[in-house]
């Protein structure tokens, strides 16, 4: 496990490093793809630039807005120590957060640029699973999202962590693996279908539908208590339910000629 890399005297985060390394190789493959769609290369590079701010603040959000059950539920801890609850409420992070505040910002860009915003996605939406599969990969190397405890094939026993104790000396399920592959999966099936012009919104339902399902289920392998639970049923699990039928109506809606506000 290597949460931080050294380089000299200087140390980076393993996770962050390989975000912002993974959205730049992301923002070259959609170069090869904009052009299906006549799409300046400037507009998409710019809407990315705008995608990455929404994606850290949206991730933040719902990060904190998913520690409320469990702060309501102990409630008295919280107020006891108050500036603590504040900075653990922002710091950690929940993918659909940064999705959907990526595609938020995105969606205002169209709008200010006269695009037409599902059209756009068809250029965007492909290289999301890739840079979601590297961010597992710095997710392991950090040791965050964990898997369940596990002693079968494949197990891993994450060495001392000084950031995530809990996650140390127990045999645990690669959770962060399993889902690396499943989104480079996924990736390599959208960016293949987007050598060809789709319907506005296609390649968005397409990966509403596939991501959610397995997201649904690869909760179930997660060992993490941070990520909110209610009624028994995880944040993340709940907004999969959610973008499950959102992604159907993207497939099954007629393409028309629109303007960016079209949903």
């Amino acid at each position: 496990m290597y949460p931080l890399f050294h380089i000299g005297p200087v140390e980076l985060p393993a996770y962050g490093t390989i975000i912002l390394i993974a959205y730049i190789i992301a923002i070259f493959l959609m170069r090869h793809r904009a052009y299906v769609y006549n799409i300046e290369k400037y507009e998409f590079v710019l809407a990315s630039l705008l995608a990455l701010v929404g994606m850290f603040v949206g991730a933040k959000i719902v990060y904190a807005v998913s520690v409320i059950p469990d702060y309501i539920e102990h409630w008295d801890i919280v107020m006891n120590d108050i500036p603590f609850a504040i900075y653990n409420a922002l710091s950690g992070f929940v993918f659909y957060g940064g999705l959907l505040g990526g595609l938020l910002m995105i969606f205002l860009y169209c709008i200010q640029s006269d695009l037409n915003f599902l059209e756009f996605t068809n250029v965007v939406v492909p290289v999301i699973p890739f840079i979601h599969g590297m961010g597992r990969i710095g997710c392991f190397m950090g040791g965050c999202c964990y898997g369940i405890e596990y002693d079968g094939p494949f197990s891993i026993t994450f060495p001392e962590n000084e950031f995530v104790h809990s996650v140390s000396g127990v045999p645990r399920f690669p959770v962060q693996i399993l889902e690396c592959i499943i989104n480079m999966i996924i990736f390599v099936i959208l960016y293949t279908l987007a050598k060809k012009p789709q319907k506005p919104g296609f390649m968005l339902g397409i990966y509403f539908i596939s991501y959610s399902v397995v997201r649904f289920s690869i909760e179930f392998l997660r060992g993490d208590i941070e990520r909110g639970f209610f009624l028994g049923v995880s944040t993340s699990q709940w907004i999969s339910l959610i973008l499950i039928p959102v992604g159907l109506y993207f497939l099954v809606r007629k393409s028309s000629n629109v303007n960016s506000a079209d949903l």
